[in-house]
């Protein structure tokens, strides 16, 4: 009876590593989540250290709240290795193919959906050029006008 009651605690165990592992996983693709949202939008570092930070804290949340559900909030090394063996594993194999991949991927489709967008605001631009270009000609006209006026007022206020 004794050895069936230590073969369920292992096993238990067994499960809970292979949770966590799978959480590692998890937590590492959603860093290369992160990843293929800076490459498609370009950040500052101070933006790169805020998401990295904010990263993190999810990191720790999620860490924390598996520990505190599924081992009643007790710290085991073990649990910390599978979690670090599922990210570096995921990073070294699928992360490190798919990654560029799915950032090539995601450029492309981002270009092919904003390419009307890129016309429409080059036709924006060609007008916006053509409009400066006129209100430029029309000061420079409005300009010896109000030069006209003024060489007026000053003769008519000469006479007086």
């Amino acid at each position: 009876m004794q050895v069936r009651m230590v073969d369920a605690a292992i096993y238990e165990e067994l499960a809970l590593l292979c949770s966590f592992f799978l959480i590692g996983i998890c937590l590492a693709a959603s860093y290369d989540v992160l990843r293929i949202f800076r490459a498609i939008i370009c950040h500052s570092a101070f933006f790169i250290n805020l998401e990295d930070l904010l990263y993190w804290l999810y990191v720790a949340v999620v860490i924390f709240v598996q520990l505190y559900d599924k081992n009643d909030g007790r710290l085991r090394a073990y649990l910390f290795g599978g979690l670090l063996l599922g990210m570096i594993l995921y990073a070294v194999s699928i992360g490190r193919i798919c990654t560029p991949v799915l950032i090539r991927l995601v450029k492309r489709v981002v270009s092919v959906f904003l390419a009307p967008v890129r016309r429409f605001t080059a036709v924006l631009h060609k007008k916006r050029k053509k409009g400066l270009e006129y209100c430029g000609k029309l000061w420079v006209c409005q300009k010896k006008r109000l030069k006209k006026f003024w060489k007026m007022v000053k003769m008519s206020v000469n006479k007086l």
